[in-house]
């Protein structure tokens, strides 16, 4: 057998050079011996862009690129193939991967100075990757057609409209339409799925043959073909293969535990890595609080804010995205690591990257004149970083670069918590400085709720009082009656004589109501919204205090208010069992727990007048009855968000467990192969 497969080789190498390829670029590629932690990273790129690709190849066999279809198509592919909810995952979470390990890589190749003669090729060919990525990354954020992917996209594509002269011609180009439509939609999907990646795949290519070209820097920028031995092999490299395949599992296991950790068990990341708007499908006449791009791009974004003029500010934008490129012939120090170079260089740095991440936070914050004057100054460090740098580079001393590589180099662990944490105290303290307290839930905070998936009784009381008192408005049109069976335990026949009041409805089909939107409009004057991912794209604590905190207000045209959702245009439907509340004066204190102060007379406020509430007729349940019910109803709906989460995390739980072997495997088998490299 083993003959064959050589005879295989051997046949197909003598029309196709493999084995040279091979070992160009791997069997007897020499890189030098002492890569550190920061060499990681280049690997993980590869290793997500694969990840990437393949992932998109499944997610567009049932995603609809159109306006009417889009939204519903993701969902379809959470709730209705066969683990897609694993392939969106991987997709979305993988998308902020990217990222940060671009960012990574790219902070390594400025430590090391790996941009300099004679790689700068190989810095251009990864400024170009990046740009493309930042480009595929943009029309990929825009296919799940929620109103962040919408609404984003609008403000972006508008900054176009800045350029003189032909700015709205570009924008009408881009769009492909008058108004960001399905045509912008169709267009987009293309460039995602065939157009970006073929550049980007040809850019990675390009970037790894100059890089083989020229051979690797290292930590200490020193060049290792300087000593070879007598058959030609540095002296100070080693064969990536074995060897360096080997001990980048240690750091794919790494990461894969992070990444399964994040993926199974926070796919949202607080709403970073999946924006809480975008649950809520796109709706042209329905404006978010606050618009802002994916993080990645918030960096550039708050730069682009800090410029009050918006031509001006879109050159900004561009620039701190262009300038980069520049590196190679801005820096004119005599050595290439930091390790040699002396302490202006490391003060530019540490500021350059403090800037950066407070530029990065702001640009995800609403503007206020405080975070905008600190937007300037960090744009000011930024640009200054880059174009001082002929001048403070040159200026910096410097210490003599060694001969040959050393394995001891650098400020050791401790020296790198320390420089982490200096640049965490740079970061956070201006931040804290400009951040503003506000309430989660209106002009309350949220009350507690800890959904519970597994609590099957509850998710029963909660589909029995959301059928009986919401269903009448409100669908839940991504979800189906035999799903909600079978994770609630409920038998078909059981379900169908109590909780289905349309005997025409087959248990497969889909959660909706058969009010008419048209008629809907008349009556509300808008339709009620689905509600199948309302916990998700409102978060669970607010639905819970949200229902119960309407009161009597006779101003409203149904009566009520509601202290989370100010002016609310619904009835109290749950008023039978809860009873009518009515304010009542109670004390407000603010965020810290102080006393509130008034901001025109700086006087203290010692009451709200509606502080507190209380029922003057009671409704059909005590107030703990009533609070168990609306649990179980939000318990319910936040089930109804993602019905897949039991699952999600048990599967996290065995792939954790699997990855976490793998990397002891990898980290004993490394071991073993480096045991005789000095």
């Amino acid at each position: 057998m083993s003959n064959m497969l050589v005879g295989l080789r051997d046949w197909v190498d003598a029309r196709l050079p493999i084995m040279k390829a091979w070992n160009t670029h791997m069997a007897k590629y020499y890189a030098p011996k002492n890569f550190n932690f920061w060499y990681f990273f280049g690997v993980l790129s590869l290793l997500v862009l694969v990840n990437q690709l393949l992932t998109g190849i499944w997610l567009t066999m049932s995603y609809t690129p159109s306006q009417e279809d889009a939204f519903a198509s993701v969902e379809y592919i959470m709730r209705d193939v066969d683990y897609g909810w694993i392939l969106r995952y991987m997709h979305s979470t993988g998308a902020s991967a990217f990222f940060v390990v671009v960012y990574l890589h790219m902070f390594r190749a400025m430590l090391y100075g790996s941009y300099k003669k004679p790689r700068e090729l190989i810095w251009i060919f990864g400024m170009l990757i990046f740009v493309v990525l930042m480009a595929e990354a943009f029309v990929g954020y825009v296919l799940p057609w929620g109103q962040m992917s919408y609404w984003g996209a609008q403000v972006i594509i508008s900054l176009f409209g800045a350029i003189p002269y032909f700015g709205e011609d570009i924008v009408t180009w881009i769009r492909g339409d008058y108004l960001l439509s399905g045509i912008t939609l169709n267009r987009f999907f293309a460039l995602h799925v065939v157009a970006l990646p073929i550049i980007l795949l040809a850019l990675v290519v390009l970037h790894l043959l100059a890089l083989h070209e020229v051979g690797s820097n290292n930590p200490d920028g020193v060049d290792i073909k300087k000593y070879k031995d007598k058959d030609g092999v540095p002296l100070d490299g080693v064969a990536f293969h074995p060897y360096y395949t080997v001990h980048d599992l240690q750091a794919i296991g790494v990461f894969l535990f992070i990444f399964c950790g994040i993926m199974f068990f926070m796919p949202e990341m607080g709403g970073f890595f999946l924006e809480y708007p975008n649950f809520e499908q796109a709706n042209n006449l329905k404006t978010p609080e606050h618009i802002a791009p994916t993080w990645y791009f918030t960096p550039f974004y708050s730069v682009l804010r800090a410029v009050p003029d918006k031509l001006w500010g879109f050159v900004a934008f561009a620039a701190s995205v262009a300038i980069p490129f520049m590196l190679p012939w801005l820096d004119r120090s005599p050595v290439r690591s930091w390790r040699y170079r002396g302490n202006i260089t490391k003060v530019m740095l540490v500021a350059f990257v403090s800037s950066f991440l407070i530029l990065g936070v702001l640009g995800a914050w609403a503007p206020t004149e405080g975070r905008t004057i600190l937007a300037r100054i960090c744009s000011i460090i930024y640009f200054s970083f880059f174009l001082l740098m002929p001048i403070w580079s040159s200026i910096d001393k410097t210490k003599p670069e060694p001969d040959r590589v050393t394995m001891d180099g650098g400020i050791g662990f401790w020296g790198s918590m320390g420089a982490l944490l200096l640049v965490l105290a740079l970061t956070v303290l201006p931040l804290q400085a400009v951040a503003a307290s506000s309430y989660a839930c209106g002009t309350i905070e949220c009350d507690e709720f800890v959904a519970d998936p597994r609590d099957k009784a509850s998710l029963q009381h909660g589909i029995q009082t959301y059928m009986n008192y919401c269903m009448g408005c409100h669908s839940l049109k991504y979800q189906r009656y035999t799903r909600v069976a079978d994770d609630l335990g409920i038998p078909e026949d059981l379900f169908k004589v109590n909780l289905m009041f349309d005997p025409d409805v087959k248990m497969g089909s889909l959660m909706e109501n058969a009010m008419d939107n048209a008629e809907a409009k008349k009556w509300f004057g808008a339709a009620p919204p689905d509600l199948t991912l309302v916990s998700r794209a409102r978060q669970p604590e607010w639905l819970y205090t949200y229902l119960r905190t309407f009161y009597q207000d006779g101003s409203r045209p149904y009566g009520v208010n509601n202290k989370v959702f100010k002016d609310v245009g619904m009835p109290h439907v749950l008023l039978e069992l809860q009873g009518m509340q009515e304010c009542a004066p109670g004390p407000v204190t603010a965020a810290n727990g102080g006393v509130k102060r008034d901001p025109l007379t700086g006087e203290d406020i010692l009451e709200d007048p509606c502080g507190q509430f209380v029922i003057p007729v009671a409704g059909e349940m005590t107030s703990q009855q009533f609070d168990k019910t609306v649990y179980d109803l939000v318990n319910f709906l936040a089930y109804s968000a993602e019905p897949m989460v039991v699952d999600r995390h048990r599967i996290g739980m065995f792939t954790l467990l699997f990855i976490a072997f793998f990397t002891v495997f990898a980290w004993l088998l490394n071991r073993e192969y480096w045991k005789d490299v000095h």
